[in-house]
């Protein structure tokens, strides 16, 4: 569905993913494109790490983990792929959040997914309209991604979401 060869996991909700991936490895400083949605940077703080928020993309550089809502919400920002890649090479972890990417598939990374550090994620209900279901999806690379998969534990997402997840897809 996402055109990825990538490794992916289910999860309950890209805000399971959110608050999982800044407890992969040690604290550091966190910079997050902002404004956008306020968990980011709550999750990254809780995980013991010095956060700051930067109003554009090049102030993301240097970060050990770095976070863009791809398009953002509230306003709308976009980036392209080949600007996010770029800054993928100049971060130690990058998380972009495609939780509405959606309605604009040309925007998604997840075709060049793959690279260690650079974490997608993507939430079902957003698109479905089913945003109480809890699905969502991290692409990424497959030894992180096992990783996650394991800090979520063996049922991470109800039957009832992979069932109406399945048949929406």
């Amino acid at each position: 569905c996402y055109g990825t060869r990538a490794a992916i996991t289910p999860v309950a909700g890209a805000q399971m993913a959110i608050q999982m991936i800044p407890r992969l490895g040690p604290p550091g400083k966190a910079r997050v494109l902002a404004p956008t949605y306020n968990e980011h940077a709550a999750a990254l703080q809780s995980a013991g790490w010095n956060v700051q928020e930067v109003p554009s993309l090049d102030n993301l550089a240097g970060a050990d983990l770095a976070v863009v809502v791809n398009p953002n919400n509230p306003d709308g920002r976009s980036y392209t792929p080949e600007a996010l890649l770029d800054l993928a090479g100049r971060v130690g972890r990058l998380i972009v959040d495609e939780s509405f990417a959606d309605p604009v598939p040309g925007l998604s990374l997840a075709a060049k997914a793959g690279q260690p550090g650079l974490f997608l994620l993507r939430s079902f209900g957003k698109f479905y309209g089913l945003a109480g279901l809890r699905l969502g999806f991290v692409v990424g690379n497959e030894a992180e991604i096992a990783r996650l998969a394991e800090m979520s534990g063996p049922w991470p997402v109800s039957g009832a979401a992979i069932a109406i997840g399945r048949t929406a897809l």
